[in-house]
Parts: C-alpha cells; sequence; structure tokens
C-alpha cells in the first residue's frame, strides 16, 4: 500500500528536522536550523527531494499517472515523470 499524501509530509518534516538537528550538533536556533536545512537532499517515499538553498521550497520529481486495472484491482499507475520541479511562482 502507498503511503497517503499526510504519511509522506510527516516522513519529509521529520526527516528534514533530524539531518539539520544532526547538522547543528543538537543547537535549536532558529537561523542555525534554517541554515541548515538549505540545500538538503533525500530519496523520499516521493522519490527524489531536495530543499532549494535559495528560497526554502522543495523541489521534487512529478509522477504523471493513470488509473488502471492491475491484478483486478484499481491503482494508479506511473507512465511519466518530470525531474525537478519547482513551484512555478518561485
Amino acid at each position: 500500500m502507498r503511503p497517503s499524501f499526510h504519511a509522506v509530509g510527516g516522513y519529509d518534516g521529520i526527516h528534514l528536522i533530524y539531518t539539520a538537528l544532526k547538522k547543528t550538533g543538537g543547537a535549536t536556533d532558529g537561523d542555525q536550523l534554517i541554515a541548515a536545512m538549505k540545500g538538503q537532499s533525500w530519496v523520499s517515499p516521493r522519490g527524489p527531494i531536495t530543499i532549494d538553498a535559495t528560497i526554502r521550497d522543495v523541489v521534487q520529481t512529478a509522477y504523471l499517472r493513470e488509473l488502471k486495472r492491475v491484478d483486478g484491482k484499481l491503482g494508479n499507475v506511473e507512465f511519466h515523470k518530470v525531474e525537478n520541479v519547482r513551484d512555478p511562482g518561485s
């Protein structure tokens, strides 16, 4: 079963906080944590993800899917991906 949108967001948020705290040696100062988060990259359940160091927004792969019946069950089947998608408003 694929994780839900909310579960993936929780995973990514906790991963980012954990790695930033490791980078700061446990310091919880806001400016230090933000600096430690900029440019971080990891493989999320949603695919490769990066925090853009300039605008601090997510850069990720967008997956195009279609609904198909596979093994008798309906499911989303990926048929194309677009890498390094940024917020168009940034």
